[in-house]
């Protein structure tokens, strides 16, 4: 089941490439988008383990889910997100 929603933006040539890719194999582009994820990083996690700096970025996100008393910018975070 799909839980959680992201936003890509791609140039028009990347766009035109994967609207054409999924045209042809009758998906969607998020299929094609998800598929791609899984094929090139899954697997490396998968083999090598997780990271010492994701397996810190995560325990550092659920501090702040477990102890709400510590404030959580939120617009600073939405403008964080749309530097990229």
């Amino acid at each position: 089941m799909l839980t959680k929603r992201t936003n890509v933006l791609f140039t028009e040539e990347d766009h035109a490439m994967l609207t054409n890719l999924a045209r042809e194999s009758n998906k969607t582009i998020g299929e094609l988008v998800r598929h791609a994820v899984k094929k090139t990083y899954k697997a490396r996690v998968v083999k090598g383990g997780i990271n010492k700096s994701l397996e810190l970025a995560i325990k550092k996100s659920w501090k702040a889910v477990l102890h709400p008393e510590i404030p959580i910018d939120y617009k600073a975070l939405i403008e964080y997100g749309r530097k990229y």
